[in-house]
């Protein structure tokens, strides 16, 4: 059934019931001849097939079904090949051309050439792992700063960080979220390089003074890390780790929802390490402990949901602190 074409069409296609891997080309437009190099007395009549690589083909009679059934278009991304024999990707849509009994007689397919719009898409990709290559840099750098003035804790971060990532994982949270959490938790203490380094080391219990200004170090990291340009928000997850979900945390007091998701997994994680280790003003209290304080508190402190996750990854031990 011929068909007349608009411009930047791709090729028509005749699809008799029981023949589709053998479908004809009956009409082809000069969109057409320009992106597949055929001209229309080269393409007419020839196999759909040659147009197409072999799964493709291998995909006809299905492709014809739905159509068949659904008298509506179908839109996907393929691989077409011109005359030349090079490949070349593209947006494919099928149209069904039915008859005055509702029958499927053609198929009307729509070809766009998305080869620029791959090569952009590609070219992003790579300036976007070059981007996040050097903020990685920047946050080890920035890590390495704070263990250095305070030795008692090195490691600290980035066990943190550890444990949130693998909590956030078994959450279910999405790659680009638990990238920007596990970089968050190895700079989550940036802000303590303003505290004196004899606080950081002291030895036996802190005055109240001094230990208020060790939880001024949320504020600080958020004031360091705000004017950094990072394509995720890890300057409020640090702002808000010590926050609680009963709205008793710090430093501004937010409760449930109005937490970063983030800062209450790195919340989580931060207590189960910081108990777990030792503390130039304590001795360490233990794994066990750590995991019955998340276990009686959560739902009051902590989100339930990563609390229970976290729990689970260490009862089923699939997570250990190296």
């Amino acid at each position: 059934m011929p068909v007349t074409s608009r411009s930047r069409s791709g090729p028509r296609r005749r699809c008799e019931r029981g023949a589709e891997t053998d479908a004809r080309i009956v009409e082809f437009s000069p969109g057409a001849e320009e992106i597949f190099g055929y001209t229309r007395e080269e393409a007419v009549g020839e196999r759909l097939a040659i147009l197409h690589v072999n799964e493709d083909v291998a995909k006809f009679p299905a492709t014809v079904q739905a159509l068949r059934e659904g008298k509506s278009g179908l839109t996907a991304e393929t691989v077409l090949v011109r005359k030349s024999g090079k490949t070349f990707p593209a947006l494919l849509t099928l149209y069904p051309l039915v008859d005055e009994r509702g029958e499927l007689n053609a198929v009307l397919g729509v070809t766009i050439d998305i080869t620029e719009r791959k090569r952009a898409e590609r070219e992003r990709e790579l300036n976007f792992s070059r981007l996040q290559k050097i903020v990685e840099g920047a946050i080890r750098t920035m890590a390495r700063i704070v263990e250095i003035r305070d030795p008692y804790t090195a490691g600290h971060q980035e066990r943190v960080a550890a444990l949130a990532r693998a909590v956030a994982t078994e959450m279910g949270l999405p790659e680009d979220r638990v990238e920007a959490l596990y970089m968050a938790g190895a700079i989550h203490d940036i802000g303590k390089i303003s505290v004196p380094a004899e606080i950081l080391s002291k030895p036996g219990r802190l005055s109240d003074p001094e230990f208020d200004m060790i939880k001024a170090h949320s504020f600080i990291g958020y004031d360091i890390l705000k004017g950094i340009e990072f394509p995720w928000p890890i300057a409020d997850i640090v702002f808000q780790h010590h926050e609680r979900i009963n709205g008793s945390g710090y430093p501004r007091g937010l409760a449930g929802e109005d937490i970063w998701l983030e800062a209450r997994i790195l919340g989580v994680a931060d207590v189960v390490e910081a108990m777990a280790s030792h503390r130039p003003y304590r001795p360490a209290r233990g794994l066990d402990a750590a995991l019955e304080e998340i276990s009686q508190n959560k739902g009051l402190l902590y989100d339930p949901q990563v609390a229970e996750a976290c729990l689970r990854l260490f009862a089923e031990r699939r997570f250990t602190f190296e």
